[in-house]
């Protein structure tokens, strides 16, 4: 049962686990991964937290329904704090739905701050929580979030859900606030238009390609175009 609980998904790259006994007949667990037979302390903190989370929650519902033939799929509320830390952020993306397929009448509860989590949670009912403007002691729930289905990282974290402005790095981000006021504007002086220049450079480098094969072929067209212009 405790099998179940722990090799069906809900870690990445364990498929199975075993019981070995030391030198001093202590009794240890081992997960089969990728690179072999590897106990829990060996595990990065990630993997110890959640194995240790999905199993004390098999073993309530193990407790909880005694004559029941598949405890792990009987109904439960299972509240998560906190739920991606320490992960990988592929493991983020699929942790949802890997906890629905190891205890799928389980409702979890749970909270996090990664846009990855939030992005897979197609079917979850969203809730922010935030603090009021006039007393940061005050915190209220808002259930009124945007619909991010299908959305883009990116676009998940410049949402209501987390608040970014832009999701470039700090100082790119001024950079294109700054061309974006000087674009506004009617008349530019000649170190204004300058500026301007030097930004559009800066906005022109900047990927915008979903896929990085995407740049790359990007980059390759414009080095091509670039000779071409040359030869002639």
């Amino acid at each position: 049962m405790y099998r179940d609980a722990l090799t069906n998904g809900v870690l990445p790259d364990v498929s199975d686990l075993r019981t070995v006994f030391a030198e001093n007949d202590k009794a240890v667990v081992e997960f089969k991964t990728q690179d072999g037979w590897i106990t829990l302390d060996d595990m990065s903190w990630g993997y110890q937290v959640f194995a240790a989370f999905a199993a004390d929650y098999a073993s309530r519902l193990i407790d909880w329904y005694p004559d029941s033939e598949a405890p792990l799929k009987e109904p439960g509320i299972c509240l998560i704090d906190e739920l991606d830390l320490h992960m990988h952020p592929k493991w983020q993306r699929e942790v949802i739905s890997q906890l629905s397929e190891v205890f799928p009448a389980t409702q979890f509860i749970v909270t996090a701050h990664s846009p990855l989590v939030v992005q897979a949670a197609e079917e979850a009912n969203l809730v922010l929580l935030e603090r009021y403007e006039d007393d940061k002691s005050r915190v209220r729930i808002r259930n009124d979030v945007e619909a991010i289905q299908g959305w883009r990282i990116d676009q998940v974290l410049t949402s209501d859900l987390f608040g970014l402005e832009s999701s470039r790095p700090p100082s790119f981000a001024k950079s294109l606030q700054e061309r974006s006021d000087l674009l506004k504007k009617d008349k530019l002086s000649k170190p204004e238009q300058a500026r301007l220049n030097a930004l559009n450079d800066v906005a022109m480098s900047l990927p915008t390609e979903d896929q990085d094969w995407e740049a790359r072929a990007k980059r390759a067209l414009a080095l091509a175009s670039d000779e071409l212009k040359s030869a002639s």
